[in-house]
């Protein structure tokens, strides 16, 4: 199963601060035209770089009628969750981007957050010391902070609540709510982004509030397809194909 390289230069093509993540994933993060789009002035969703190989788009498709693979336009966002999840085994999928999946505070995401791969948390403004979340497995496999320190455990000066690389990702919940009440770190929880929906998971319902989901998979060698799937009032509106050369 070839697995696709597309999240290494559509990331690259970002303006918003640059973070690095330890993980290879075959996903694509956070392209700039899918943020400025759907997020406020007040928010900011964090770019996640690898080092990129040179690519050009070179053609993009847009289907507002009918389908496209699995895809129906037309069909609910619970539909094509499904209809991702059919496709993910033939193009190598494991992970899909949900654009603006934003809450304020952790007290609904006590069932959300084994759900998702990649959280980030940060002022409303954005800063350098945002935390990057990475779950693989069901354990926490990552921490960064938005300057691309990577940690052990964050935060640095707590012990028994600090969320350590190696946990199991059933313990985040408590251990955010417990940081979130503590004066020093509260306003990291102003805005939590759940970016990266793990597929071999159950859909989410908040998912239907997202205006976007996209996910790339290579064609063939040199060759890549990002697939944007558009959402109005958790309805799939339209489906747009960006289509990539990389050198």
């Amino acid at each position: 199963m070839t697995r696709n390289r597309l999240n290494s230069f559509l990331t690259s093509r970002s303006p918003i601060k640059k973070a690095k993540y330890v993980t290879r994933l075959w996903t694509l993060l956070l392209s700039p035209l899918l943020l400025f789009g759907c997020l406020n002035d007040n928010e900011l969703e964090p770019e996640i770089i690898t080092e990129p190989p040179y690519s050009s788009l070179i053609a993009t498709d847009t289907i507002s009628s009918g389908g496209y693979k699995t895809f129906s336009v037309g069909s609910s966002s619970e539909s094509t969750y499904e209809a991702v999840n059919l496709l993910k085994g033939d193009i190598g999928l494991e992970y899909i981007n949900i654009v603006s999946n934003i809450y304020e505070g952790v007290a609904a995401l006590e069932n959300k957050l084994p759900l998702y791969h990649y959280i980030f948390m940060d002022e409303k403004a954005g800063t350098s010391s945002g935390v990057q979340i990475g779950i693989k497995e069901d354990r926490i496999a990552s921490i960064f902070l938005g300057s691309g320190e990577e940690l052990d455990k964050w935060p640095k000066d707590l012990s028994q609540s600090a969320i350590n690389k190696g946990d199991a990702v059933g313990v985040l919940y408590d251990k955010l709510k417990t940081i979130s009440e503590n004066e020093k770190y509260k306003n990291k929880f102003e805005a939590i982004n759940l970016l990266t929906k793990d597929l071999s998971k159950i859909y989410d319902t908040q998912m239907e509030k997202s205006p976007q989901w996209y996910f790339g998979h290579t064609i063939e060698t040199n060759k890549m397809d990002v697939v944007k799937l558009n959402f109005k009032e958790g309805i799939l509106e339209n489906i747009v194909i960006d289509h990539y050369q990389t050198y």
